[in-house]
């Protein structure tokens, strides 16, 4: 396998073109444009990393890109040009933080240039911004005018920003050191007892609602870091300063993936990973959902470097080999660049589950995110600019280092009927649901040649509208087959699926979204059920297997990194095409490292067992024709985890888990097993119908999605026994 080249390589390769222009968002190369759109922040980071006295033509370039961002009209910069330079409305703001960035950039060419003229513009440029910051009480948006304010809520960024910035600038001259003394009394505002606030409400109060933020967090310790060493320069070293920046340091430490590697981009006020609807609704726009943002991990390694070099703490340098590690896990290990980072669905609010390569719910016009219907996301094997310039500054110019291939794994034949003439054996028991409410419900998600995740055409709340998408359209199939109702518009369905194939041979959520072996999965298997073959079959096939990561597993993309789940879905959909893993032995002995001491299997190796991972491993190892390892122990494992009310936990002293229990249902049938109760399973699941006819979560809640109706559906057919388990192994 060649090396891929380093970061700055891929950057000035892919995203750098000969004018210096950075287009925000990538696929996996320059190949892929997702967001072409160029935005300040952008430019000024492009500028004061890969700006250098050894290159000084490129850092002329960067320099004139820069100055593409000058407002003729007002003091300051446009904050966003469309792919002709052309300003956008909508970036004729000031936003403290990114202004005060591109001033610093400015400052930085004219010293790399032994140019005066720069370095003298932005001083007065930067001092400009920070009198009206200042002046309007440190608001987190100005108007063009740098006047009026738009946003008056206090961030910590913003703070910690122009801090930085204030202190590369600072030539002696008297208003810096007054500046900088309201700053750090600014900065000390956002003190709590855990750590640093992310943001003041306009009043100056702690703004729980908005609780801790990795990123913030991170700025803020080079911010207090930076104060430090003014003082120490001008013979007056300020321990206070080392101490609160090592104090918010230390805060991080809550950030980290409790079941998983790397840290959350948020916490609450209670210094927890949550998931909160009224926060997305109610507070500052973004989505509910925590994820793993390498951005946010890039600045974690400077802050936790920058802490080490002034205190030597033990402590700060493992955190900064965490999160350096997990960059370099989300470099691709062909092409080069950083991925965006990684989602997860909760089974609580608090419990993270299933990974998931997308970062749900995010503001509609975010960089580099699609909108589905009502919901907006960014697919997380998107390479954004921000993110490389970050982590090529967090880690250097360096060569990713090898991968580890796990040992390899002799497994015995398993044998499995692939027999696809019959989905079930006969109907469910009378009365266990209310079928004909339920097909109701489910024939109403129908929508142009697809169907939706659910049958409202414009609900409020967080739930999602019946736009058609590739991942209902498999489950309103397959629910369809399995209660042996006919499918009268198989051919429209065809049609829909095969329009979501992209020219690299994957499958998007929609026609012109980009491919992931998720939805590539859930295309091909409808594909299959309904008998169409109709698309491009070959280029598919290599799509999946180019998904395979150096250390055996898939990824939901070409280069990102693999894990147990989306191991699942491309083989199965490889398995569909006729085609296997071309590394097999690297995968199988990936599940075995999988496994644990109990007999279930984590979503990565060292990871804790959870139901999720456990049928993802078992099903994809059964369906390549391979007994799962001890899987005697696997079995009573997840026999253990059912409850007295008839779920199961989807972990060992976890809570009980819907979307678990049909992983450890799913589990247990396809080994030939079943629950300890299944008559009290059965109950359990059928109690969670909604007076809708659709499933939940929760009994007496409301309906959520097809996916939901799908866990119900095919697992109470499971746990009667009429399943055929070779539908229940490839329909998942």
């Amino acid at each position: 396998m060649t090396r891929p080249p380093t970061l700055r390589a891929f950057f000035t390769r892919n995203f750098l073109d000969q004018r210096g222009h950075v287009p925000a968002v990538l696929g996996r190369d320059a190949g892929e444009q997702v967001t072409p759109d160029r935005t300040l922040r952008d430019a000024a980071l492009a500028l004061l990393v890969l700006g250098r006295a050894e290159e000084p033509e490129r850092t002329r370039t960067l320099l004139t890109a820069l100055r593409d961002f000058e407002d003729a009209g007002a003091a300051g910069f446009h904050e966003l040009l469309d792919v002709t330079g052309t300003p956008h409305p909508i970036g004729d703001v000031r936003t403290p933080g990114v202004q005060a960035l591109a001033w610093w950039a400015l400052h930085r060419a004219g010293t790399v240039l032994a140019d005066p003229a720069p370095a003298e513009e932005a001083r007065a440029g930067l001092r400009s911004l920070a009198e009206a910051v200042t002046a309007a009480d440190w608001p987190a948006r100005l108007h063009r005018d740098g006047t009026r304010v738009l946003d008056g809520a206090v961030l910590l960024e913003q703070v910690s920003v122009l801090v930085l910035a204030a202190h590369a600038l600072d030539d002696g001259d008297a208003f810096w050191a007054s500046f900088l003394t309201a700053a750090t009394e600014r900065l000390a505002s956002f003190d709590s007892a855990d750590g640093a606030w992310a943001a003041l409400t306009p009043r100056g109060e702690p703004d729980t609602f908005h609780g801790y933020r990795l990123r913030a967090s991170a700025l803020a310790v080079l911010a207090w870091c930076a104060l430090y060493e003014r003082a120490t320069a001008a013979g007056s070293p300020d321990r206070s300063a080392l101490e609160r920046a090592c104090a918010v340091l230390r805060q991080l430490d809550a950030h980290e993936h409790t079941r998983g590697r790397g840290l959350w981009d948020r916490l609450d006020a209670d210094s927890q990973t949550r998931v909160d609807p009224l926060r997305a609704e109610y507070g500052r726009s973004e989505s509910p959902f925590p994820a793993k943002l390498m951005s946010d991990h890039a600045l974690a390694v400077l802050a936790a470097d920058k802490v080490a070099e002034l205190s030597d703490d033990v402590w700060a340098k493992e955190l900064s080999a965490l999160a350096a590690a997990e960059l370099w896990r989300y470099t691709d290990t062909e092409l080069g660049g950083v991925f965006q980072g990684q989602g997860s669905w909760f089974s609580t609010p608090v419990e993270a589950t299933v990974p998931l390569a997308r970062h749900v719910m995010v503001p509609p016009r975010s960089a580099g995110a699609f909108s589905v219907g009502n919901t907006a996301y960014v697919p997380f094997h998107e390479k954004h600019a921000a993110t490389q310039l970050l982590a090529l500054a967090a880690l250097g110019d360096r060569e990713q280092p090898a991968v580890t291939v796990p040992v390899p794994a002799a497994l015995r034949p398993w044998p499995l009927e692939r027999d696809l003439s019959y989905v079930a054996r006969e109907p469910l028991s009378e009365g266990l649901i209310d079928i004909p409410a339920y097909l109701e419900w489910l024939n109403a998600t129908a929508s142009g040649l697809g169907y939706g995740l659910t049958p409202y055409r414009a609900p409020l709340g967080l739930r999602s509208d019946r736009t058609a998408q590739t991942f209902s359209v498999l489950h309103v199939v397959s629910d369809l087959m399995a209660l042996n109702e006919p499918i009268d518009n198989r051919d429209e369905l065809l049609a829909g699926i095969y329009a979501t194939q992209n020219p690299d041979g994957g499958f998007g959520e929609q026609p012109g979204l980009l491919s992931e072996s998720f939805t590539t999965y859930c295309a091909v298997l409808t594909a299959t059920v309904l008998g169409g073959s109709d698309y491009d079959t070959e280029q598919c096939a290599e799509f999946l297997l180019a998904c395979q990561h150096a250390e055996g597993a898939f990824g939901n993309a070409p280069g990102y990194p693999g894990d147990a789940w989306h191991s699942n879905l491309a083989v199965l959909a490889l398995l569909a095409l006729g085609r296997r893993p071309e590394r097999e032995a690297d995968l199988v002995a990936y599940f075995a490292a999988c496994q644990n001491q109990d007999g279930g299997y984590g979503n990565q190796p060292g990871h804790p067992s959870d139901t999720f991972a456990t049928f993802r491993v078992v099903d994809t190892l059964i369906a390549l024709g391979l007994e799962p390892p001890r899987h005697e122990l696997t079995i009573a494992w997840l026999r253990g985890l059912q409850t007295e009310a008839g779920g199961f936990r989807y972990r060992q002293s976890g809570p009980e888990s819907f979307v678990g229990s049909y992983h450890a249902i799913a589990s247990l049938y396809v080994l030939g097993s079943g629950p300890s109760d299944p008559a009290a399973c059965r109950g359990w699941i059928a109690a969670r119908q909604s007076a809708d006819g659709g499933f939940g979560r929760l009994p007496g809640g409301p309906s959520e999605t097809t996916d939901e109706g799908f866990i119900a559906v095919q697992a109470l057919h499971m746990l009667e026994g009429k399943l055929n388990p070779y539908w229940a192994v490839i329909m998942t």
